[in-house]
């Protein structure tokens, strides 16, 4: 798990995007803006509630994935946001906040959110003082949602390398199985497959030295949550269990 530290990072650097606005405008609202819609993971009770390391494991790449997923509640305007532009006839929706808490946050966001035929779209980007470092309308998470409710997608990049994405996030749907996936590029990538009673899978790869993914760990859960895990280190089985 040695990229949590990347995820609480990550969180704590943005929270406040939502917990801290611009005062209060009575003339300006942001209107009803289409949310963007995550799937979260849910941890069965035998699996939460067991002290099996590869339970403890299974529920922590779970935890992870639920704390990518809360960026997209970012995607949705405060009610200190003002919306500066309300969608016409194929025009984007576009709200705007500022930031300030005194400290080393000072900074407006810019949230975009355009519709499509087949979809709806958002780019949030930021300006100003982030941790103390500055940055220049910085684009900081695109998503896209399809209407049909099958695909949706959150890209988060890095306020240090603005070209760089820290994480990508899909979801895809099928016959009430999704299909969901992350990766911090040429770090980690996890896919899960989460089924309608609540069963699933996991297959953790972290990337290596040969520059691919190598898988290293896998785990399978019931309903209840009961489980199966593997671990390997280069390819080799290096540890086996249930919970």
């Amino acid at each position: 798990m040695k990229n949590i530290k990347f995820l609480l990072l990550f969180t704590a650097i943005f929270s406040i995007i939502l917990s801290t606005g611009c005062k209060k405008n009575d003339t300006a609202e942001p209107g009803n803006a289409k949310e963007f819609q995550v799937q979260t993971i849910t941890v069965p009770d035998a699996m939460s509630q067991s002290s099996n390391q590869g339970a403890q494991l299974a529920a922590g790449y779970i935890g992870m994935a639920n704390g990518m997923a809360a960026f997209g509640s970012m995607m949705t305007p405060p009610k200190s946001a003002v919306a500066i532009h309300y969608k016409g006839s194929g025009e984007p929706e576009i709200h705007q906040w500022n930031v300030d808490d005194g400290e080393d946050n000072i900074y407006t966001v810019t949230l975009t959110i355009t519709e499509t035929a087949d979809l709806y779209k958002w780019e949030m980007k930021v300006d100003g003082l982030v941790e103390g470092q500055h940055v220049d309308n910085f684009t900081f998470i695109k998503a896209e949602q399809y209407k049909d409710g099958h695909d949706n997608s959150i890209t988060v990049f890095d306020p240090h390398n603005p070209l760089t994405i820290s994480f990508v996030m899909n979801w895809h749907k099928v016959n009430d199985v999704f299909y969901i996936t992350f990766e911090e590029p040429q770090s980690i990538n996890v896919g899960f497959v989460i089924n309608a009673d609540g069963s699933g899978s996991i297959d953790a790869k972290e990337w290596t030295e040969e520059q691919e993914y190598q898988t290293t760990y896998t785990a399978t859960w019931d309903a209840s949550g009961h489980g199966e895990y593997w671990e390997y280190d280069n390819g080799e089985e290096t540890d086996h269990g249930t919970w």
